[in-house]
């Protein structure tokens, strides 16, 4: 029984160990394949990404050594002479309102918009009834102050008659007196009647004055009203044309120029015209009196007219620092007119030398206008300049660079300081 027994389990021992054996390696093969897709998954995600990272560090370094490519300019010098373009106003040379001196009616009108009239020449004339009643009623108190003087007069001689008279009487009864035949007191009476006479003679000497006053006084009254009547006959005050024409027959008129009133024509002188310029600050010490300056107007291309500089304000406006300019165009045809728009060129010496460069080399910030100049050794250098005039297109530099200097046109965020760039163009 015992050897039975043993010789049966040793079987089943071994077919325990084969299982447990089979078990193990099944496990390691688990294990392995985890390990393997594990390593998989590792590989496939992370060298797609290191080549990634080092195609871009490639191409920073390949970035990092380009250098940027930038369009230039040279900087040209500008002309001995500058030339400066303004806008001018355009006026007449005598620009005057006609308004009426007298009170009436228009009675008659002989021109019209645009007539060309002479000094002197009869624009119209104005019935005056009132003043002409007021120039009788002066006439008829002449004639009544002179009536006057005569009466005056008359009574001069009557009172020079009572002093003969008196004269004698008082002398005959200084005589008598002195010879006691009248009394002393009949003598005093004649005495003081001769002095009455005396006072009535002074006293009419003084109204003939006082009459001649009066009467002068009405005579220049007469006149005064005369004259008033002859600005009834509306004239010209000196050659020009009618620019305005404001009243027709049968209007009431007003004299003066306040309230009512109102202005019958206007006249302008344009034989010579007026051009007003306002003069920039920078440009105000190249001007004076006397100098020529070239006037265009639009509407009349191809013509160029000479003016010449009469008067200058020699003060600036607080507002625009502009200079007001005066200047005269002779305008003999009548081409010119008064309140066209025109172009004043004025051509000076140039104060201090200048370059030109193009407009769109401007670097503009806080530091104010600069360029970026472009050094023999492809650098860049940031710098500073002050602009004269712009000329659209083009700007005049009067500091910070020189003629032949290269400067960047439409700088990017590229153009720094020292920053080494590539030129590929060359404007001049």
């Amino acid at each position: 029984m015992i050897v039975e027994s043993g010789a049966g389990s040793q079987p089943a021992a071994a077919s325990q160990a084969a299982s447990k054996a089979t078990g193990r390696r099944g496990l390691l093969a688990f294990f392995a394949l985890i390990g393997v897709l594990v390593a998989a998954a590792v590989v496939g995600g992370i060298l797609p990404r290191l080549t990634r990272q080092k195609a871009l560090l490639a191409a920073t370094e390949t970035q990092t050594e380009q250098r940027p490519i930038v369009e230039v300019a040279t900087a040209r010098p500008a002309p001995t002479r500058s030339t400066l373009d303004l806008p001018g106003d355009m006026q007449a040379l005598v620009d005057s309102p006609v308004f009426a001196r007298v009170d009436g009616y228009l009675r008659t009108r002989l021109v019209d918009y645009g007539d060309r009239v002479k000094t002197g020449q009869l624009l119209a004339e104005i019935d005056t009834p009132e003043l002409d009643q007021q120039i009788r009623q002066a006439r008829a108190t002449i004639l009544q102050s002179q009536s006057a003087l005569n009466e005056v007069r008359a009574d001069l001689d009557l009172s020079k008659a009572n002093l003969n008279l008196a004269r004698l009487t008082v002398e005959r009864w200084r005589r008598l007196a002195k010879g006691g035949v009248v009394a002393r007191q009949e003598a005093d009476q004649k005495e003081a009647d001769f002095a009455v006479t005396e006072a009535q003679v002074a006293k009419a000497q003084a109204s003939i004055a006082t009459t001649q006053e009066t009467v002068r006084a009405n005579e220049a009254n007469l006149h005064r009203l005369e004259e008033m009547k002859a600005f009834a006959r509306i004239t010209a005050p000196f050659d020009g044309v009618i620019t305005a024409r404001n009243v027709d027959i049968g209007t009431l008129v007003n004299s003066g120029n306040g309230g009512v009133a109102r202005e019958l024509f206007h006249i302008a002188q344009i034989q010579v015209l007026r051009i007003f310029v306002n003069v920039p600050q920078t440009n105000v010490a190249s001007m004076h009196p006397g100098q020529t300056a070239e006037l265009r107007v639009e509407e009349l291309p191809g013509q160029v007219f000479s003016a010449r500089v009469t008067r200058i304000a020699n003060a600036l406006d607080a507002t625009s620092r502009a200079m007001l300019t005066v200047l005269e165009v002779p305008n003999p045809r009548g081409v010119l007119m008064p309140g066209m728009y025109a172009q004043v060129r004025f051509s000076t010496g140039r104060a201090e030398a200048a370059v030109i460069v193009p407009g769109d080399v401007l670097i503009l910030g806080r530091q104010g206008p600069r360029v970026a100049v472009v050094a023999p050794d492809h650098r860049i250098h940031l710098r500073q300049i002050r602009i004269g005039q712009d000329l659209g297109s083009e700007i005049e530099v009067v500091s910070g660079l020189a003629a032949g200097e290269v400067v960047v046109a439409n700088p990017s965020d590229a153009v720094r300081e020292n920053a080494l760039v590539e030129v590929r163009n060359i404007g001049k």
